[in-house]
């Protein structure tokens, strides 16, 4: 028991090293999102290259969390099970040379659409219909778009560079180079009202996606796998992740100092550390999804508060299945739980008819 203990309040420290270790890390990535995006992004592409390129020459690393998932989930069902999702060997190699953002390709229409007074309007209308573009590892993007291939990254994946676009994966997978290289799937920095959208693939990344300080943000119909954290919220408001897949990553999805967050219909499996995590994370929802495979089913640690947990399905975790606060009875955080079916919570009472 005092084993498992430990295990659980692990889930906390670990997010909370993630943090400072994706704020470090991701620094200049972050920065040069914000100022001009050919000149910052050169120099920041060729940084993670040269980092991609060190982890390539050691093999990606699993650390033992991934490798426990891994053993969960080949005792269990398959990921083919969740939705025939096929973890296919990426073609694209990353590109040597310079990038610069996106311009992507449009019709004839948007072509023509060159008044700086339509700016808005453009805007509005790429995000509802993003153009097919030609997307290579690690550039900034400033206009909605739709892969056309698989992205094999070295560096990150894809940043993004502006309010209000989508980025449609249309079928297709963005991996990386490994858990433990620091490198992130898709990027947002303070950007607001932007939809990630599936089917698609994001994986073998520290996270899937890095939301710091974005509001009204939506990730949608993605799949994400052999992360060490699938979606990553520090500092953001209002995300919603509806839908999604989380699979074999050492945990699901981690909020850290942030509000409003919505998750809702997700799946959970085999994420080994946790589900889902909140760390001083105040009047979010989680609701009508699935969670099991994990030490812990999901985890709200004791500055997390007024948070509402209805109607989700969080069963045959090996640990705990819901954990307020290691114990934390509900009148000191607010958090709301019912109609959960699960089998064991922290404290007790926390499930359905249990």
């Amino acid at each position: 028991m005092a084993i498992q203990n430990k295990k659980i309040l692990s889930i906390a420290i670990l997010a909370s090293l993630l943090v400072f270790s994706f704020t470090v890390s991701s620094s200049t990535a972050i920065s040069y999102a914000h100022k001009d995006g050919s000149s910052g992004g050169n120099q920041a592409a060729a940084q993670n290259s040269q980092d991609g390129d060190n982890d390539s020459e050691s093999g990606i690393s699993q650390s033992s969390s991934s490798s426990q998932s891994s053993e969960c989930l080949s005792e269990g069902s398959t990921e083919a099970s969740c939705n025939n999702v096929s973890l296919q060997a990426n073609q694209n190699s990353n590109s040597d040379d310079e990038k610069e953002p996106i311009t992507p390709r449009t019709d004839s229409t948007r072509a023509t659409d060159s008044s700086a007074a339509t700016d808005s309007s453009a805007a509005t209308q790429a995000t509802v219909d993003p153009a097919n573009a030609s997307v290579s590892c690690g550039v900034v993007i400033k206009q909605s778009v739709k892969l056309t291939s698989n992205l094999d990254c070295k560096t990150d994946g894809i940043i993004i560079g502006a309010d209000g676009i989508t980025v449609n994966l249309n079928g297709h997978t963005i991996s990386g180079p490994g858990v433990s290289t620091s490198k992130v799937g898709v990027m947002l920095s303070d950007q607001d009202n932007v939809n990630i959208v599936g089917p698609g693939i994001i994986q073998n990344f520290q996270a899937g996606v890095l939301n710091t300080g974005g509001q009204d943000d939506k990730i949608s119909g993605v799949t994400f796998t052999q992360n060490q954290i699938g979606s990553f919220n520090t500092g953001s408001a209002n995300t919603s992740i509806e839908d999604n897949l989380f699979l074999s990553n050492s945990i699901g999805v981690a909020s850290h100092s942030s509000t409003g967050v919505k998750l809702v219909t997700n799946l959970f499996k085999s994420n080994d550390l946790a589900g889902i995590t909140f760390v001083n994370s105040a009047a979010n929802e989680v609701s009508f999804n699935t969670i099991q495979g994990s030490v812990s089913g999901l985890f709200f640690d004791g500055q997390s508060n007024d948070n509402v947990v209805n109607a989700n399905n969080i069963l045959d975790n090996r640990g705990v299945d819901i954990n307020n606060a290691n114990g934390l009875p509900l009148n000191v955080n607010n958090n709301q739980f019912s109609n959960n079916n699960c089998n064991k919570s922290i404290p007790v009472g926390l499930c359905l008819g249990k």
